[in-house]
């Protein structure tokens, strides 16, 4: 996990307010480095539902969140 106290991290979370805080707590914790969590906070989708997937690692939207982990389109 980055540092969440740093001057980037602090930045990163004022660009992205709109994005709910867990989901951006979240994404720190996955982030390898401080660009990464900018990668992946950039490609959040807009539609909800939403999930980590670690295969992509990013956050997917899905309709049904149920089904998202078992079942995958190739």
């Amino acid at each position: 996990m980055i540092d969440l106290n740093s001057d980037t991290v602090e930045k990163l979370r004022d660009r992205y307010r709109h994005i709910h805080p867990l989901v951006f707590h979240r994404s720190c914790e996955r982030a390898k480095s401080e660009v990464d969590l900018f990668d992946i906070l950039e490609n959040i989708p807009k539609n909800r539902p939403i999930f980590w997937s670690e295969d992509d690692h990013a956050w997917v939207h899905t309709e049904d969140l149920l089904l998202a982990k078992n079942f995958k389109l190739d």
